[in-house]
């Protein structure tokens, strides 16, 4: 086979070689190959990331002067500017403009030291970002008039606020805001993060460094009003406090925390169709009446010692739901010495289990005497059960957990029993 040299290729295909360049670096480096390539990586339409570590340049003078150079060569819109810096710049307001002028789409920057930035005003007249990732950073003020016309993701990773304006503030001049991504790790001056955001879709928060705060008398943690929620996602060991608004657009969510919860919790979304919940409270989340007819797939957590008393309540107030998954998470408070408290069984058979419930999955299963109890209620009632899955230790000490599982009443004859 005749070798062809990358030379002898046609203009369309090396342009497309090099959009998918990881970086501009790179895509400047082949500008050595010969003049075609130099005249040629001008002629892309869009450079897909500019990307400055610091870390990879010999001295901070050579650092700026390759990202001052770096601009000027260039005037392509640019789809991402990732700025990872170890030391305060001065010039950052500058790169971020010229961003900004060249249209940017994705804005991240990285911040490896303790500072504050004031977020620069050139960004309320950029209609192109779409995605602004901050990490390490502090914002304590911003300009006047400030605002994201066109932002739909923003990424709040480890970054610290002065007070609660300064959150409320920044959220409320995002107008078109769908997807929120909180990540707390070190204490700062907000005790209840608000998030009122009537336009967000999804909503991710991470709060697990630190000293639990769980068992103090100081309130913090987060107040959520989104109306329009679709997907949320808390992972919270640390704060005493969650307040749910009513959210009924919410579809799927996963939930891990540590506080007693209010009733009104899980009562907040009624749409929900596929729920993870984990928390250490033995309280049902929920007011009595509340009805969950869209719930299909629910997966609980077994760490609380209550929790048989919240999947009792489901069984009875989610008629469609087809799968249940219970799992034991660990949460740093949990004990695996904590006995299950169990509720009466319901009087009258749940009517997911006569109508819908088709998958079982235990896992951790140890056969106690109440475990065994409540699967033996579970198999002895799902007519529609396909499969029941439990996860069950090998050894001899567990032998007689496999037989009594082996020999339970199963009234669904298709339903087949896995071990793994």
């Amino acid at each position: 086979m005749e070798k062809v040299s990358m030379n002898d290729l046609p203009d369309d295909l090396l342009l497309k070689i090099l959009s998918l360049l990881p970086t501009f670096k790179e895509i400047v480096a082949t500008s050595l190959i010969s003049k075609r390539w130099r005249d040629l990586w001008k002629l892309l339409p869009v450079i897909p990331l500019l990307k400055f570590d610091e870390k990879s340049s010999s001295s901070n003078d050579t650092f700026k002067s390759f990202v001052y150079r770096s601009f000027e060569l260039n005037n392509q819109p640019i789809e991402k500017l990732h700025l990872k810096l170890y030391l305060y710049y001065s010039d950052i307001k500058a790169w971020i403009r010229a961003a900004v002028y060249r249209r940017v789409r994705v804005l991240r920057i990285d911040f490896f030291f303790s500072s504050t930035l004031k977020l620069p005003s050139c960004l309320s007249k950029c209609t192109t970002l779409e995605t602004l990732q901050l990490c390490g950073l502090s914002i304590n003020s911003f300009p006047r008039g400030f605002r994201l016309p066109s932002l739909k993701s923003l990424h709040l990773l480890s970054v610290k606020f002065f007070s609660n304006e300064s959150v409320e503030r920044l959220l409320s001049n995002c107008p078109v805001l769908e997807n929120l991504v909180v990540n707390k790790e070190d204490y700062d001056s907000v005790r209840i993060f608000n998030i009122d955001v009537p336009t967000l879709k999804s909503l991710s928060i991470e709060n697990s460094k630190g000293e639990n705060r769980g068992n103090t008398n100081e309130i913090n943690g987060f107040g959520i009003k989104a109306p329009s929620l679709m997907y949320l996602n808390i992972k919270d060991t640390f704060s005493n406090f969650i307040m749910f608004e009513f959210m009924p657009e919410v579809i799927k969510a996963d939930i891990e925390v540590i506080f007693d919860l209010s009733e009104k919790f899980i009562g907040s979304l009624p749409s929900i169709q596929h729920l993870s919940f984990c928390s250490l409270t033995s309280k049902t989340p929920y007011h009595r009446g509340c009805f969950f007819f869209y719930l299909e797939h629910l997966e609980l957590c077994t760490c609380s010692s209550g929790w048989w008393n919240l999947l009792a309540s489901m069984l009875n107030d989610a008629p469609r739901l087809k799968s249940i998954k219970l799992i034991k998470k660990k949460l740093s408070s949990a004990r695996d010495n904590d006995q299950m408290t169990r509720s009466e069984e319901p009087t009258v058979v749940p009517k997911c289990s006569l109508t819908h419930l088709e998958n079982l999955e235990w896992r951790e299963y140890k056969g106690t005497e109440e475990e065994v109890e409540v699967a033996e209620y579970i198999l002895a009632n799902a007519t529609c059960l396909k499969k029941a899955t439990f996860s069950i230790r090998f050894g001899d000490e567990y032998r007689n957990v496999f037989r009594k599982l082996k020999f339970m009443y199963r009234v669904s004859k298709t339903c087949q029993l896995v071990f793994d």
